[in-house]
């Protein structure tokens, strides 16, 4: 969402509209499917931990920076992930430290109070801990609940909740629901290589676009 609307809104009207759906997200997520049972509380502390930290510098900078500027760094980030998401070699899996989840949350947390797409560093930490995949979207969606949660409280204090984002969150709320739905349906149905090349695909063109 974030960087297809980039390429026709400002980072200030787009970042924190994505935030305040994400958080819906969260809750309508958690409150249906079964989603809460799932959880594995025992990873988060040190996830949550870093992201508070993150999320605050992040939101510094988002607040402080040339939309322009921030632009062209999230274009930047975006094509490098879409082209380790393409040509990237698939390493063996092992298990992480717990104190690696205090770094990965805190680059998620910068990442997310910037661009409000943390999600990156915090999935591949997950990914090595939690191998059920049921319980790892269920980790993933109360993580982002958290943490979202804390960046909206933290973005109205920096003056980044405005008139116009309530009223353009209020305007995409019925495309959440009906995408939610359908993703939560499909998610353990659909090709995961296909679908990481089709995102891929997207991401690394608009990445490109944003920087240009």
């Amino acid at each position: 969402m974030v960087p297809l609307l980039l390429m026709f809104l400002d980072m200030k009207l787009v970042v924190p509209t994505a935030n305040s759906l994400a958080v819906l997200c969260g809750i309508f997520l958690l409150l249906t499917f079964q989603t809460r049972k799932w959880i594995r509380k025992d990873v988060l502390p040190m996830l949550i931990i870093g992201s508070v930290i993150g999320v605050i510098l992040g939101t510094y900078v988002l607040a402080s920076y040339e939309s322009s500027l921030l632009k062209r760094l999230f274009g930047l980030f975006l094509s490098g992930y879409a082209l380790k998401m393409l040509f990237g070699r698939e390493q063996k899996e092992r298990e992480l430290k717990n104190y690696v989840g205090l770094i990965a949350g805190f680059l998620g947390g910068c990442l997310g109070g910037m661009f409000a797409t943390g999600g990156p560093p915090v999935i591949i930490y997950l990914n090595s801990k939690i191998k059920d995949k049921q319980a790892f979207r269920a980790t993933l969606i109360f993580y982002f609940l958290v943490v979202n949660t804390l960046q909206l409280v933290i973005y109205y204090y920096a003056r980044l909740i405005s008139r116009d984002v309530l009223k353009f969150t209020l305007y995409l709320v019925p495309a959440l629901i009906i995408g939610n739905l359908a993703g939560s349906v499909m998610h353990i149905r659909i090709n995961q290589i296909l679908f990481n090349r089709i995102v891929a695909l997207i991401l690394l063109v608009t990445g490109v676009f944003l920087i240009f």
